[in-house]
């Protein structure tokens, strides 16, 4: 990672906000445009984990493709597409033994994940999967480093359970949802490294 949070929030203190005239929020853009970034090195540690346990002949588990159209080709390795269908659970394998497992990655810079960064579709999808007995979840990623796993049962009932659509991060750590660190020092969210 090239600039860690702190460092960003106090780059960005440190500037005005500024505004042009057609009302466009600079900062707010700047700002929007790093936490997405930061949610992909998340999706890709996630990545990373999954080719360790691929490499160890514990599960294998791939990065679901968005389903895109492209409508037109702008320039050399650029085009210009749309979203097919609804975005799909990011990720889909089959874990050693054949358990089918499927999952969702969420970042957030907050100290609370809400429950509509997870689509309806999404939502429905993991809830589909976990009734044909998969391992379905959402994997939420903190930014101080720490990383969740939350059942789907859970997430879908977060209103009901916490009396709010978001879960504060000390209250997945009162829940021990917390995934696993080995003693390499690897995340494991499966649980199944030794």
């Amino acid at each position: 990672m090239g600039i860690s949070v702190e460092e960003y929030r106090k780059i960005l203190g440190n500037q005005q906000h500024s505004r042009c005239k057609n009302g466009f929020n600079h900062d707010k853009h700047a700002q929007g445009k790093f936490v997405r970034e930061i949610g992909k090195m998340f999706e890709e540690k996630v990545q990373t984990i999954c080719e360790i346990y691929e490499l160890n002949n514990l599960a294998r588990i791939e990065k679901t493709p968005e389903p895109m159209k492209i409508l037109k080709h702008i320039d050399s390795g650029h085009f210009e597409t749309v979203f097919e269908k609804s975005a799909q659970p990011d990720f889909k394998g089959t874990v050693k033994g054949g358990k089918c497992v499927v999952f969702d990655a969420k970042f957030t810079e907050s100290d609370r994940i809400k429950y509509q960064v997870l689509s309806e579709h999404q939502r429905k999808t993991l809830l589909k999967y976990d009734e044909l007995g998969a391992i379905a979840f959402v994997l939420v990623g903190f930014a101080n480093g720490a990383i969740y796993k939350i059942d789907i049962h859970i997430w879908e009932k977060m209103k009901e359970q916490f009396g709010r659509y978001y879960i504060k991060q000390d209250e997945l750590e009162e829940l021990n949802f917390r995934a696993i660190t080995n003693k390499n020092g690897l995340t494991d969210f499966l649980e199944i490294m030794n």
